[in-house]
């Protein structure tokens, strides 16, 4: 479980193709951040397992399988990609942004990003169709890992503004049209949709 707050960006260094899918090499300003194989990461809002770490925590590898980057943008990353990272929580830690679990639902697109004041941004993302459904103003999604809340909605897209610390502390900073990002919907609106069609 994650809370879609960013704790730091990292950087693919190495992408080497195995069996079944891609090892990823990341690097990251992490020094000494507790990580042990097995642990679970966001990657852009993907859920994925630390396969080998450096002692310095700073290095870390990853493994996607093919599936995993037929339904994510992992598919998409080169190296000297930036990447959003985020540790599982600890239980006892306090909860900022919204529930997260790490399951990408689809990719949605960014259609325009525009500079409304200085170093704030508005962007208009389009959703995939299957996923529309979930979306209301002032609730929460997740993009690339990143927890936020969806401004408007109107046909199908959602306008954000992202405000200068998330675009100093996330890979938003390098959001372009056209641009692929994991989307995650708010799980609570996925779980209300299935007790009201068990009900009916």
């Amino acid at each position: 479980m994650f809370t879609g707050l960013v704790e730091t960006l990292g950087k693919v260094i190495k992408i080497e193709p195995v069996d079944s899918g891609i090892q990823f090499t990341i690097e990251t300003e992490w020094e000494n951040p507790d990580l042990k194989i097995g642990d679970s990461i966001a990657i852009n809002g993907a859920c994925m397992t630390v396969i080998e770490f450096s002692d310095l925590g700073n290095l870390f590898k990853f493994y996607a399988s093919f599936k995993s980057l037929e339904l994510t943008n992992l598919s998409r990353l080169g190296e000297g990609s930036p990447v959003n990272l985020e540790r599982a929580m600890a239980l006892g830690q306090r909860f900022g942004g919204h529930m997260v679990q790490g399951h990408v639902d689809g990719m949605a697109k960014v259609i325009t990003r525009k500079q409304i004041e200085a170093e704030v941004e508005e962007f208009w993302v389009e959703i995939p169709k299957d996923l529309q459904r979930y979306f209301v103003k002032k609730g929460s999604v997740t993009l690339d890992g990143i927890s936020l809340t969806v401004v408007d909605v109107k046909d199908g897209n959602i306008q954000l503004i992202l405000i200068p610390e998330t675009m100093e502390k996330t890979n938003a900073n390098t959001w372009k049209k056209d641009q692929k990002l994991n989307v995650e919907v708010d799980v609570l609106a996925k779980y209300i949709e299935n007790y009201l069609e068990q009900r009916s």
